[in-house]
């Protein structure tokens, strides 16, 4: 989870949270501001109704919402191996 991207985008684009929020709940997803900062925080993962919300109302590209929404985790001696 990448918080700064996430409320960086939103701000870029000219919205507050409060606004993503009131659009997502309108939409029918349940998104609380606690449960979102909870998001942010990661003491919760956000569930993939909620990332579609959000990437829908503000609006993310497919490749925005991976980058903020998932992170990939490589062990050092995976990465040894790897070609980028």
């Amino acid at each position: 989870m990448n918080k700064d991207q996430l409320l960086g985008t939103i701000k870029s684009k000219g919205l507050t949270v409060t606004a993503v929020l009131k659009r997502v709940n309108d939409d029918g997803i349940n998104l609380a501001p606690s449960t979102f900062y909870k998001g942010l925080r990661d003491e919760r993962p956000f569930k993939t109704n909620e990332i579609k919300a959000l990437a829908k109302v503000i609006p993310l590209t497919r490749s925005e919402a991976m980058d903020i929404f998932f992170t990939v985790e490589v062990s050092q001696k995976t990465q040894k191996g790897m070609t980028i």
